[in-house]
């Protein structure tokens, strides 16, 4: 346990070192984009499916861009449902996360954050997001992989 902390810590020093230029990056993020990296590499998207099937509260299988936070906390929370001791993310810890993706698709998909998106638009867009930043801070998520 202890030293599972000294690497979380030295993770976190190495994450604000890397990020002081760069968007925000908490725990939260980190652990959501290793952990779609882990997806794309085993093609198991079913807790993405089950967080968007949450997010979307009117049951019409879309979702406004700008409401990707929702998502993203969602998915959070399936995933370390069975941790004990970790407490629920809310939506806030997304608000950056949420507000870049949402940046992302309106520059390259020209999407305003007003647009309805389906589950397979979000994913592929998803994809293209954790690309971009992985290529920032790849290094940070390579560490964070062994520690999450």
């Amino acid at each position: 346990k202890m030293c599972r902390l000294v690497l979380i810590v030295l993770v976190l020093a190495a994450m604000v070192q890397l990020c002081r230029a760069a968007s925000k990056v908490d725990h939260h993020t980190v652990k959501m984009h290793t952990e779609f990296i882990k997806n794309k590499g085993d093609g198991d998207f079913t807790e993405w499916r089950k967080a968007w099937t949450m997010a979307d509260s009117d049951n019409d299988d879309l979702i406004p861009v700008q409401e990707a936070p929702r998502i993203f906390k969602d998915h959070y929370n399936l995933v370390h449902m069975k941790d004990a001791g970790r407490g629920a993310a809310a939506e806030i810890h997304y608000m950056d996360d949420g507000a870049e993706f949402a940046k992302m698709v309106e520059d390259m998909k020209q999407w305003p954050g007003s647009k309805l998106m389906s589950y397979d638009e979000f994913l592929s867009a998803l994809h293209e997001y954790v690309d971009i930043k992985h290529k920032e801070r790849g290094a940070l998520y390579d560490m964070a992989a062994n520690i999450f």
